[in-house]
């Protein structure tokens, strides 16, 4: 199947987890895919964190950044400072329940102001000539039917935001945890198709329990993209099949000697990185997966699970991981 190019495929912005290094393993994996950074306070972006934004994306392709925050003028700041770095899209937060971030009024809290998510659009657009979206949920608390989320797109999309990525739950900001704001509430798919409808003239993207190629599938005969979550990250080699299914890609992914390319080409990146002063287990940690399905697997994970945080001899261990695939790989010959 090849994918419709006015089509989006990408994988989630997740705090602790879609930082660089991931995004380098997401790209080798499958290019095509649309990446984001994790979250990003505006405030951090404005008074703190400018090495930050030139260090996260400073040697990849451009990615979309995303934000939280409540100031329009603030989030004004940021986008400026975030328009001089090597980012292609601004999203705006709304849809993190964490309570950190409930307590600074920001994330799927803000959603309770859509007049307020709507004066930040506008600010950031009139700052900044970058892509803008929105990533939020179908809704929050017990403001959760449908009319309300209609409200919401509709008055932030009348501000300029074009482009909305759908969490198909609502969020509780009080008795559950974030991990479960991910899997308790239930899922609503067709409130989302029934958006698109409605909004005919806007990019819904959806996000939420997107764990197949078949329900990527029947979700892009509603919607303009779908945005894989957890699955990406829980099972890097996942993107690869993705990219093979949906951009026709050459590489046979589902071959040993595949994974065991894209293994020695994250060895040489942590190679280069420990040499820049980055520590062993930043890499590494996204790597445990890559040997999934094959015979050595487990070996492979406790291998790197034991010796992740080495520090004066990382080096000496990417060699023996090195040697580790190589004996593998010598057994399919």
């Amino acid at each position: 199947m090849n994918l419709d190019t006015s089509k989006r495929i990408s994988v989630a912005p997740m705090m602790g987890q879609t930082d660089r290094h991931f995004r380098y393993l997401v790209d080798l994996l499958a290019p095509d895919i649309k990446l984001y950074t994790p979250m990003i306070h505006a405030d951090a972006i404005v008074y703190a964190a400018k090495k930050f934004l030139h260090q996260e994306n400073r040697h990849q392709k451009a990615v979309g950044i995303q934000i939280a925050g409540n100031d329009p003028s603030i989030m004004a700041g940021a986008a400026k400072i975030i328009s001089k770095y090597n980012y292609n899209e601004i999203n705006l937060n709304v849809g993190c329940p964490s309570l950190r971030v409930q307590s600074c009024n920001a994330g799927v809290a803000l959603m309770r102001d859509p007049l307020l998510v709507a004066n930040c659009v506008r600010a950031v657009r009139d700052k900044v000539d970058l892509p803008l979206s929105i990533k939020t949920r179908i809704g929050v608390d017990d403001k959760d039917d449908y009319h309300f989320l209609y409200d919401f797109v509709a008055e932030t999309s009348d501000a300029g935001c074009r482009v909305f990525i759908i969490h198909a739950r609502k969020a509780f900001l009080q008795g559950l945890n974030p991990k479960q704001n991910r899997t308790i509430p239930p899922i609503d798919y067709e409130k989302v198709y029934r958006l698109k409808d409605d909004f005919d003239n806007l990019r819904i993207i959806i996000n939420g329990e997107i764990n197949s190629i078949e329900q990527m599938e029947q979700h892009l005969l509603h919607l303009d993209g779908v945005m894989i979550g957890r699955k990406a990250y829980k099972d890097p080699l996942f993107l690869a099949e993705v990219q093979q299914h949906f951009f026709s890609t050459k590489a046979n992914s589902d071959h040993p000697l595949f994974q065991f390319h894209i293994i020695k080409a994250m060895i040489d990146y942590t190679k280069n990185q420990i040499e820049n002063g980055i520590n062993l287990h930043l890499m590494t940690r996204h790597m445990t997966q890559l040997f999934r399905g094959l015979r050595g697997a487990k070996k492979w994970r406790n291998l790197i699970g034991q010796n992740q945080h080495k520090t004066n001899s990382a080096i000496a261990f990417l060699d023996e991981l090195l040697c580790f695939v190589e004996r593998y790989e010598e057994s399919l010959c």
